[in-house]
């Protein structure tokens, strides 16, 4: 009891009640800063794991950085895209056969084609010798080799007698009879391999006999696929070549050379002939109405689709670039270079 009356005479008078809340409130902001003063010194302690990641970020940038380089190497590439052809199949050919180390009377030559690969006009190549097989994409445009594929022939052994000549000694009474006659099967294999496949009369002698068929010169004739198929149960050649007027799709007899399959498409133009003795304007005078239509220059864009096409009736050639961000496709009129349709879209 003498306790409370203690604690009762702090508020008797006016004067004792304001000391004693000041009292009160000193001694609640020194309790608040002590604890204050232990929180901030535990969080010291720990602080400094929290460094390291602004390190770590700053070392991460490094990497975004060191991607630039990779993809400005990778602009170079559309250097290398060619677009117009400029090489004749046959041309095409002899850079594929000097580059497998053969020549074409050693090369049975089973496929020829002209093809797009990545906006870049190619000729494709597949032919076999004796010793391998290849098959070839050579750059229309620049006569580089794009891709080869070589499957090398392994022949069974030539000695297949050998293992009885090595096994006959433990009959040592009889070694030089049984090695006499074991010889002469050895030489056996060798016509078997040789044996003559299926007669073929070569993609040389078909596509001869598919421009005598058509009463067409080589001269006037552009080969666009020359390889071997199946039609029917028999092995064919499908052969395929324009002229100014026309389009051919032959299938000639390997074994004979005969005519299996034609089908001619006259190439109806309209419009005036803005080239005197050629059906169509070119590729380049194509590219420049379509440039010329955009505000744009060659230097300032990269082509990605440069082809002819049979659209709605006509010949046509379809001409697809970039610039920046933005690609351009247009289809021109081959005979006459009018604009027939284009396109504009941005990523």
């Amino acid at each position: 009891m003498p306790d409370v009356k203690e604690f009762k005479s702090l508020f008797k008078t006016p004067q004792k009640t304001r000391l004693t809340v000041v009292c009160a409130l000193v001694a609640l902001v020194t309790v608040g800063a002590i604890a204050a003063y232990i929180a901030y010194s535990v969080g010291q302690g720990t602080g400094g794991a929290d460094a390291p990641p602004g390190e770590s970020e700053a070392v991460s940038g490094a990497p975004a950085q060191s991607g630039d380089p990779a993809q400005s190497e990778a602009q170079p590439s559309q250097d290398l895209m060619g677009i117009v052809p400029t090489l004749t199949i046959e041309e095409a050919r002899e850079l594929a056969l000097a580059d497998a180390g053969t020549s074409e009377g050693a090369a049975d030559v089973s496929r020829e084609a002209l093809s797009e690969d990545n906006g870049i006009w190619v000729y494709e190549f597949r032919f076999r010798t004796e010793e391998a097989q290849y098959e070839y994409k050579i750059n229309a445009n620049t006569g580089e080799v794009r891709s080869m594929v070589k499957e090398t022939f392994v022949y069974p052994s030539q000695e297949p007698s050998m293992p009885v000549l090595e096994s006959a000694p433990p009959a040592e009474s009889a070694p030089a009879p049984q090695a006499s006659t074991a010889v002469q099967p050895s030489a056996a294999p060798r016509p078997a391999q040789s044996a003559a496949p299926t007669a073929d009369v070569g993609v040389e002698q078909a596509k001869a006999a598919a421009l005598k068929d058509a009463g067409v010169s080589s001269a006037q004739a552009t080969f666009t696929k020359a390889e071997r198929d199946y039609e029917g149960g028999k092995l064919v050649y499908d052969i395929e070549f324009i002229t100014t007027t026309h389009e051919y799709d032959y299938k000639i007899v390997a074994a004979t050379g005969a005519v299996y399959s034609r089908d001619v498409e006259a190439l109806q133009t309209t419009g005036t002939q803005s080239n005197p003795g050629s059906a169509y304007i070119g590729m380049e005078r194509a590219k420049s109405a379509a440039l010329d239509h955009a505000g744009l220059t060659a230097a300032q864009v990269t082509f990605t689709h440069v082809g002819m096409d049979w659209d709605d009736g006509q010949m046509v050639y379809e001409i697809e670039f970039r610039q920046g961000r933005t690609e351009y496709e247009y289809k021109i009129d081959a005979a006459t270079g009018r604009i027939l349709d284009h396109e504009m879209d941005v990523d």
